[in-house]
């Protein structure tokens, strides 16, 4: 039987032992961005020329020149609908001392682009009107996962939120009109890292068969697996702590998973979403047999319930909860600094979560902004410290302070 909502709230409050308790909230100043209007907006960062970077889902990227009270916007279009498609992740680099936007590709629903036809491309130049493909070959998935977010490591590599190819590690059947019936691959299904900036790195990643099979092979590629086992990460945060954070999507698809190498089960009922402290090589779950040829546990798609002592799961969450920020200093209250923001799509909610010494534990939660449009993505002004809201459904940009 399906779960409701409710029983998912309920779920994710029963995650933690004990639960983490309310926090004490401060009153809000929030409202949409004026003159800043959006057709479906997916990611967003802040380049060194102090402007707010805006991706849409149709492939446009829009700069904005906030005010300085950060209510209202001017607005640039770095690149029309035509240039990209499906954007999902934006991050700036760095480039021989020059700013670099980095924009992940997409093919996702798209017939006749194959398996790997995901890229990330590189804008720099006078505009950012300059572009090169730096990594090709990424996994496609036929429903709604991608090469999501894009995040530079304090290490200098690039960190990329590569989504499942599969619902729960295992192909969907050919008629299935929702999902393909190709097989996680390589790279699929994992936290990536690229050391773009490396002399002579290589980003064209090749493999021995045109499809995506439990038996495909990648060929030499500078882009490798930094910690497997995430269905659909969207978001992923480097953290002032020095840890990394992810949140991750659960199954909620009539589709079967993957209970060994060999052997189908029953589609998961509903899972939750996590929050996820990732670790370098611990795997989270999300089956992939193309890798469990070396690694068995990949084959094994585990459900979020089923708790063990190094799975790195912080808490349930509700589902579609897809984007993460640090509070930091600025003009958020002392008490806030470190805390996490997470977006919640389908609840149209911002929640702050409270962490631990050392960010290993959830210790408080509670709602700081509700009814909001799809948010998706979240950036703070480096100047300012306002948090801004990329709302999906609403094509509104949010700003968030407080009210004092």
């Amino acid at each position: 039987m399906k779960r409701s909502i409710a029983a998912m709230l309920l779920m994710t409050l029963a995650a933690c032992d004990p639960p983490p308790p309310p926090l004490t909230n401060v009153p809000f100043d929030s409202g949409q961005v004026r003159d800043a209007e959006f057709i479906q907006p997916t990611a967003m960062t802040f380049g060194s020329d102090g402007r707010l970077y805006v991706s849409e889902l149709g492939g446009r990227i829009v700069a904005l020149s906030l005010s300085e009270d950060g209510r209202a916007a001017t607005t640039e279009v770095i690149a029309e609908d035509s240039v990209f498609n499906q954007i999902l992740g934006l991050a700036f680099g760095d480039l021989g001392g020059e700013p670099a936007l980095y924009v992940s590709h997409n093919f996702i629903n798209q017939s006749g682009d194959g398996p790997f036809a995901n890229e990330i491309v590189r804008l720099t130049g006078p505009d950012l009107s300059e572009q090169e493909v730096v990594i090709t070959g990424l996994p496609v998935s036929g429903h709604n996962h991608g090469t999501n977010d894009l995040e530079f490591g304090p290490d200098g590599r690039l960190y990329i939120a590569q989504g499942g190819t599969t619902s729960s590690g295992a192909p969907a059947e050919p008629d299935d009109v929702r999902w393909r019936d190709w097989d996680e691959s390589p790279l699929s299904g994992a936290i990536l890292v690229a050391e773009v900036n490396a002399p002579g790195f290589n980003g064209e990643i090749r493999y021995d068969s045109e499809s995506a099979t439990r038996d495909t092979n990648m060929i030499g590629s500078d882009v490798s697996v930094f910690s497997p086992g995430h269905r659909n990460t969207y978001d992923i945060l480097f953290h002032s702590n020095g840890n990394l954070y992810s949140v991750d999507n659960g199954s909620s698809e009539p589709v079967p998973a993957s209970l060994d190498c060999d052997t189908l089960g029953p589609p998961p009922d509903n899972d939750p979403d996590q929050l996820n402290l990732v670790v370098e090589d611990r795997y989270y779950g999300h089956a992939n047999r193309n890798r469990g040829r070396q690694e068995p546990r990949e084959c094994e798609n585990e459900s979020p319930f089923d708790e063990s002592e190094d799975d790195g799961m912080l808490l349930l969450v509700p589902p579609s909860s897809n984007s993460l920020l640090e509070v930091t200093e600025g003009v958020f209250p002392e008490d806030w600094h470190g805390d996490l923001l997470l977006g919640w799509w389908t609840g149209g909610q911002i929640r702050r979560l409270r962490l631990s010494d050392g960010g290993q534990r959830v210790e408080g939660q509670e709602i700081v902004l509700d009814g909001l449009g799809a948010p998706i993505a979240m950036a703070t002004d480096p100047a300012t410290g306002i948090i801004y809201v990329a709302e999906f459904g609403a094509g509104a940009i949010t700003y968030l302070a407080p009210a004092s």
